[in-house]
């Protein structure tokens, strides 16, 4: 049975050689079973992907959130300690924290405004950390008037300077019942 035009009727049709491969051929129209299907021993194949299912999309993990840091002293923003008289004023203290503008590579997969977001409040947490060592080795009791200030030094370089006024309390004026 020969074609006028030269062509071969389908693998598996009469008058056609076997597939040259030796792979059984599906007939025009029908799909060959997808990967993840049941195949072999009733197994279900799992794969890249998994067929048939839908895809869940990979979200990168949050990073830490800045928690409250207890500093050992009172540290406040306001010009005294709520509660408390100043008796004594012993000067500023300050500290700077320079850090690569570079986000960590621990914040790297979080996003970039939330990874810089964590990473300027552990700047500023550590520049209260040094602030407040500064103050009680000048014998402080406090800190008050804590501010900070920020500035690029290079352009991958940055500075977080945190400053305040270190002072002693008053010992606490005690009421007794009478």
């Amino acid at each position: 049975m020969s074609n006028p035009y030269g062509q071969q009727p389908p693998y598996g049709q009469p008058g056609r050689q076997p597939n040259p491969y030796g792979q059984p051929q599906q007939p025009y129209g029908q799909q060959p079973q997808p990967y993840g299907q049941p195949q072999g021993y009733g197994q279900p194949q799992g794969g890249y992907g998994q067929y048939g299912q839908p895809q869940q999309q990979w979200a990168p993990p949050p990073p830490p959130r800045p928690a409250l840091r207890r500093f050992g002293m009172p540290v406040v923003t306001m010009d005294v300690v709520p509660g408390r008289e100043t008796a004594e004023v012993l000067g500023p203290v300050v500290s700077v924290v320079a850090r690569s503008r570079e986000l960590r590579p621990d914040l790297r997969n979080a996003g970039v405004v939330e990874g810089y977001t964590a990473m300027l409040t552990d700047s500023r947490q550590d520049a209260i950390a040094k602030v407040v060592e500064m103050a009680r080795e000048a014998g402080a009791d406090a800190v008050v008037g804590l501010r900070f200030d920020c500035s690029e030094i290079t352009q991958s370089l940055s500075e977080v300077v945190a400053y305040g006024t270190a002072v002693k309390l008053a010992a606490p004026v005690e009421t007794g019942a009478e």
